[in-house]
């Protein structure tokens, strides 16, 4: 049976999933936790990778040199750009990931890593900057809600940042491992998709928590797109 493996930062963004998988077992490796068994009567693993970049990077490496899959799905929540016209709740589909700040910054602006020589990654003869491919899943072709987006390593907290940000790369939302999971995935040859359920615009604010509401309520919807219009398509 071919294997799908899932990558989600948190548990609240993988509490549905766990909660449907059956025949399951848990793996904790080099502290990350890992699930496998059947959802939807699909072999899948999914790992719980933590919030960020390298704790993404971690899990993805582990997940594909130790169970295997042919396609890898990251699932969770993201913050929508001021001008991308998403509410709380929508579903968005990556058709490719930006690291949104690896590069220089000087007061003209930030220039990403080809404007200063130095790819982040190399494959098929082909050098790799800030842009990384996703995998479109066939059944989401021609699914509304597709674009760019960015990782970062601090989420956006000011409505000018994030118009900054959106224009520069033409983004839908950002996060902080999609592009992490990318890289690692193209480095292994082995395709990516990614979706994310809106949990918040970005605007200006004040130091205080996003409201988990709207967290948990992006979490459950996105989980549930994954299993009814992806999993089900799924090799």
């Amino acid at each position: 049976m071919r294997r799908s493996g899932i990558i989600a930062p948190t548990f609240i963004e993988a509490e549905e999933l766990l909660r449907l998988m059956s025949s399951k077992e848990e793996f904790v490796i080099q502290g990350k936790p890992f699930y496998k068994g059947l959802l939807r009567g699909k072999d899948s693993v999914l790992c719980i990778c933590g919030v960020g970049k390298t704790n993404a990077a971690h899990g993805t490496t582990l997940l594909l040199e130790i169970f295997g899959p042919v396609i890898v799905y990251v699932i969770g929540v993201a913050g929508a750009y001021p001008s991308a016209g998403l509410g709380i709740g929508d579903i968005v589909v990556a058709e490719k990931e930006i690291y949104g700040d690896e590069g220089l910054l000087l007061e003209s602006g930030f220039m990403t890593m080809n404007v200063i020589g130095m790819p982040l990654a190399a494959s098929g003869g082909t050098r790799f900057y800030n842009e990384f491919p996703l995998h479109v899943p066939a059944d989401l072709a021609d699914y509304g809600h597709k674009g760019v987006f960015v990782t970062v390593s601090s989420c956006t907290g000011t409505l000018h940042r994030g118009r900054e940000i959106e224009k520069s790369f033409n983004a839908l939302c950002e996060n902080m491992e999609g592009a992490s999971v990318a890289h690692i995935c193209l480095l292994n040859a082995t395709p990516a998709a990614e979706i994310r359920g809106i949990s918040n615009i970005i605007e200006d604010r004040a130091g205080k928590p996003l409201d988990k509401a709207a967290i948990l309520e992006a979490a459950d919807k996105v989980q549930h797109f994954f299993l009814d219009r992806t999993l089900q398509q799924a090799p």
